[in-house]
């Protein structure tokens, strides 16, 4: 299934003043499962999530997202911040009519799900964070964002490449490196330095001991943008959360690793499903 595939296309107020392009991929078989909502890494669109959609929607429908200034959805000229994001998503969910939903998200869109989880508590019920960490480097991405605003996406594709995938992947995958290039090269240069200034500025350690839900916590082996170091802080901080190490990958561990992340995801709803006071025991297909 792909995204021109999607049964549902639309857009929500981000911010009040940018709006969030959504892909709606309802489940293949019926289910009572509350639905999916994945958020994406900077710099990629709703495409990340393709090789997963299959086993996803066995399990569940599932909702993309694309940040203002990537994909579909038009980049806004307003503050970003992990609130604003928060809003967003809370925004898209409302107006598709989601009470509650499990979240998962990969690097940017993982630490928004945590932040979900704590605000919002109520509405989520579960969450997996995906080559995250509550804290990342200010100096890094206080650089990164100098270089955008001075020479575009460009600038920064090879490097950024390298972090993304391992050497490797990236010699036996040319076909999946250029699509992600792609996107990054598609990405708003405005939206890019925006969020890279959020990514410096967020610390969501503070957040972690009002996340409730359970969490799962995936990293890969050789992320050199957030390392399983951040990981283990994330299962130290939230009540109820586990750490999966994917060996072998790097940060884009839905792009090297698909039918093993999709795996674990699933059985983490399963898990949050049958363990959850409000829901009836719904076992794993």
């Amino acid at each position: 299934m792909s995204a021109a595939e999607a049964a549902d296309r639309g857009t929500a107020p981000f911010g009040g003043a940018s709006t969030w392009h959504s892909a709606h991929f309802p489940a293949r078989r019926a289910t009572p499962a509350e639905p999916l909502v994945l958020l994406n890494s900077l710099a990629t669109t709703t495409a990340i999530w393709e090789p997963l959609l299959d086993d996803l929607t066995e399990w569940s429908p599932v909702l993309c997202l694309d940040y203002p200034g990537h994909g579909r959805s038009p980049a806004r000229d307003v503050p970003v911040t992990m609130d604003a994001l928060v809003d967003g998503v809370l925004a898209v969910l409302d107006r598709a009519g989601i009470a509650r939903a499990h979240v998962a998200g990969v690097s940017i869109g993982g630490m928004c799900a945590v932040a979900l989880a704590a605000r919002a508590p109520d509405r989520i019920a579960s969450i997996s964070v995906i080559g995250s960490g509550p804290r990342l480097d200010p100096r890094m991405w206080a650089d990164r964002r100098r270089l955008v605003e001075e020479w575009g996406t460009r600038g920064i594709a090879t490097d950024v490449l390298r972090r993304w995938f391992t050497p490797d992947y990236a010699a036996a995958n040319p076909v999946v490196v250029a699509a992600y290039r792609e996107m990054l090269l598609g990405t708003s240069d405005h939206a890019y330095a925006a969020l890279s200034e959020l990514l410096g500025a967020t610390d969501l350690r503070p957040l972690l001991d009002d996340v409730r839900c359970p969490a799962l916590v995936v990293c890969g082996e050789h992320d050199p943008a957030a390392p399983v170091a951040g990981g283990e802080v994330f299962v130290r901080g939230i009540e109820d959360a586990r750490l999966e190490v994917v060996p072998g990958a790097a940060h884009m561990v839905q792009a090297m690793a698909p039918e093993d992340l999709a795996a674990l995801v699933v059985a983490h709803m399963a898990r949050a499903t049958v363990e959850s006071p409000d829901d009836a025991p719904l076992a794993r297909p």
